[in-house]
């Protein structure tokens, strides 16, 4: 049995995985980094493309996707420990907005409620309501104040 091993191959991958760390490192922990990575994120993007496409030179297509790959999970990594560790959540992350629409529709629910109070024939059915509509504007409340400060 024989074993061949592709050293080309494992040396872009090691390259690419490294660049993709080393990236990262610069974009977190140096000034110019930080500011390339918020004020002008272009840049970041057409650097790391562009040493991926020089570790890529002459490969097939599927080692380019692999060098893509590998050099990319530094920056995720990163990404994702910086948006992990925000003290105040951005309005844009999909969790805050489902809880937006979560208290959208307990104002919807509430305007139900509260009209049916209005169309009820006795004071108790009335005020059912009414409890039940304070109980979902509670809820309300609630759901806000957690998509404020990013909890759930």
């Amino acid at each position: 049995m024989q074993l061949s091993v592709d050293f080309m191959l494992i040396g872009r991958c090691l390259l690419a995985f490294l660049w993709g760390i080393g990236l990262a490192c610069f974009l977190q922990f140096s000034r110019i980094g930080q500011y390339i990575a918020t004020a002008r994120t272009w840049i970041s993007v057409v650097i790391g493309v562009g040493v991926d496409l020089l570790l890529g030179i002459g490969a097939a297509w599927w080692v380019m996707w692999l060098v893509v790959a590998l050099s990319s999970l530094g920056v995720i990594t990163r990404s994702l420990f910086n948006e992990h560790n925000e003290a105040e959540p951005a309005l844009n992350r999909y969790r805050t907005k489902w809880q937006m629409e979560d208290t959208i529709d307990c104002c919807g629910s509430i305007i139900g409620l509260l009209t049916d109070a209005l169309e009820a024939e006795s004071a108790d059915k009335s005020l059912a309501q009414v409890s039940k509509a304070l109980a979902k504007a509670h809820n309300a409340l609630r759901l806000m104040t957690e998509a404020r400060y990013g909890r759930k």
